[in-house]
């Protein structure tokens, strides 16, 4: 059986199966249809509308409008291309070394080209819709600021076709040299020079603010574009992308066509390239990770017969007030998180962007003197760590419960009821994220020269909205399950997984108004001085956002605590 004909022998059956779990899908579940596609809708044209707006106003910046829209164009990509690298990674690295229909397929009399290009092409699948959501409003909103025509559409479609082929392939190649030759030994020189280059931003602490030079232009520009310029470097893909975009807006068709064959002509070798090291190297890959498995299983045997033995595991036990099963209970989820590197990966990469954009706020180059910049720049600052957090809570959180599986009966049968395992996944997750936020707060306060008073105001909020989200995503979790899934993507997809995602959105964006309300007085452009919160509003505030959170987080939690009380709970399953 050659490539192409096992190739598409896949794409077949797997097509055939997808129909048939749209058709049931559509059939059954019309409210999250109808919900999905609302939301779509409503995001494409709130999208469309704000990005045109917003890059009209900065086209029309004298003299450096058309720079600044072009370095966005270079930026966004950039940061497209990134993501698609890093999301193809995980799903293609699943499919590959995870997923238990590859073992079955593996022992097929099929070609491994065939097997690793078809796991590529469905990781390429499955990542880039979303960039093609994201995107469609954003390409719209560039040809109204071109004035451009529907040739513009038709120019810069295949680029994108090729920059996610090229970013599938790439994340294919990463994922077999990463499975093949990392050892146990590179994880600590790895983050030991992960900790050199994130200590690199610490030295933003020992300065005053960076804040734009008024009087030259010319320098105040080399300031905002000093760091984007490896977005623009001629090597990187996304920087092809952006010259056919900026060649098909202005309508050089010529320079279009070029760059769309030089990212085909990529693309293709890409795909070539993926075919070259399927052959020499999957098979030696696969081959790692399963005579791994046995001793891993074996490792995690003795490891678990050594749970709570030791006079640190006590001390943590009567430190934490828990008894024997509840402390074997966190142990076993710590240790489920640990070796899932999907989960802590992902982690890890969020929060050490997050630190890194903490750290150098006050080199955005506002000028954070004035009180106006202060409460917008801090105000700004606690909604995106918010917005990361419901990322974290939705991705990760709220598949806990379904992820337990058809096992759940297990725990059914443990000292611990369910409704406490509930309470402790709670307390686990909720605690853990709480305080890596408040810390990104406090960083964020003392890099942006805020008043304690006013940074101890940030962390409550965190606080509170960091339980309040994670209450939330546990609690739809465990209302809403699929014990019949063990891919956490699919569970987050399903109804309930929409439902939280905007469930969190509403509480995000109602909780950063309230406290906003304090701080209301420097949000004027005449501001001299950063007036001082009224300590009275501050706590009306937080009274607010704690009346929000349990509206948000406690009210789902008593209802899927109820809701595991009764056994009939385990007919899910």
């Amino acid at each position: 059986m050659t490539v192409t004909h096992a190739i598409s022998l896949l794409a077949r059956a797997h097509w055939r199966m997808l129909r048939q779990k749209i058709r049931h899908g559509l059939r059954e579940n019309r409210l999250l249809s109808a919900t999905v596609g609302s939301f779509l809708v409503f995001y494409g044209v709130a999208a469309y509308f704000l990005v045109a707006r917003g890059l009209e106003f900065v086209a029309k910046l004298p003299l450096i409008g058309p720079l600044l829209t072009e370095r966005m164009v270079f930026l966004l990509f950039f940061f497209f291309f990134v993501m698609l690298v890093i999301s193809n990674a995980t799903i293609t690295g699943m499919g590959l070394f995870r997923r238990r229909d590859m073992e079955w397929q593996v022992a097929l009399p099929l070609p491994p080209r065939s097997l690793v290009q078809w796991k590529t092409l469905e990781g390429m699948l499955l990542a880039s819709w979303g960039l093609l959501v994201l995107s469609a409003p954003i390409l719209l909103a560039l040809a109204r600021v071109y004035q451009a025509d529907a040739g513009f559409i038709l120019a810069v479609l295949p680029a994108l076709l090729s920059l996610v082929t090229i970013s599938a392939n790439v994340s294919t190649w990463l994922v077999i040299a990463l499975v093949r030759g990392m050892r146990r030994w590179m994880w600590k020189p790895a983050a030991l020079i992960l900790l050199v280059l994130l200590a690199r931003t610490l030295p933003v602490w020992r300065g005053g603010f960076e804040t734009m030079n008024t009087g030259d232009l010319t320098t105040s520009l080399n300031q905002v574009l000093l760091h984007t310029e490896i977005c623009m470097h001629p090597l990187l893909p996304s920087s092809w992308v952006a010259e056919t975009i900026q060649a098909a807006g202005r309508g050089i068709k010529e320079r279009a066509l070029f760059f769309n064959l030089v990212l085909l002509a990529h693309a293709l070798m890409s795909i070539v390239i993926t075919s070259r090291v399927a052959g020499a190297h999957f098979y030696a890959a696969w081959n790692r990770v399963m005579s791994a498995a046995p001793e891993s299983a074996g490792r995690d045997a003795r490891d678990t017969l050594s749970t709570g033995s030791g006079r640190v595991a006590d001390w943590l036990r009567r430190m934490l007030g828990l008894d024997r099963a509840s402390f074997a209970l966190l142990v076993k989820e710590v240790r489920v998180f640990v070796r899932e590197p999907v989960q802590w990966g992902q982690t890890a990469i969020i929060f050490c962007l997050l630190l890194i954009y903490s750290m150098n706020l006050r080199k955005l180059g506002y000028d954070l003197q004035s009180p106006f910049w202060i409460t917008v720049v801090s105000h700004l600052n606690l909604l995106v760590c918010c917005l990361a957090l419901s990322t974290l809570t939705t991705r990760f959180i709220y598949p806990q419960f379904s992820l337990e599986g058809q096992r759940l009966w297990i725990l059914g049968l443990s000292p611990l009821p369910l409704y406490r395992v509930l309470g402790l996944k709670l307390r686990l997750s909720a605690s853990v994220l709480a305080l890596a936020m408040a810390g990104l707060v406090v960083v964020s306060g003392l890099s942006l020269g805020l008043p304690w008073k006013r940074v101890f105001f940030f962390c409550a909020a965190i606080v509170m909205l960091s339980y309040g989200l994670t209450s939330l995503a546990l609690s739809l979790g465990a209302l809403v399950p699929n014990f019949r899934e063990s891919n956490p993507a699919r569970i987050v997809s399903g109804f309930g997984g929409t439902v939280c995602l905007i469930a969190s959105f509403v509480y995000i964006v109602c909780g950063t108004l309230l406290t906003l309300i304090p701080s209301w007085k420097n949000l004027r452009q005449d501001a001299v001085e950063l007036v001082p919160g009224n300590g009275w509003m501050e706590l009306a505030a937080l009274a607010g956002l704690a009346v929000l959170t349990v509206v948000f987080g406690a009210i789902p939690y008593f209802f899927a605590r109820k809701q595991t009380k009764n056994l009939e709970y385990l007919r899910h399953l």
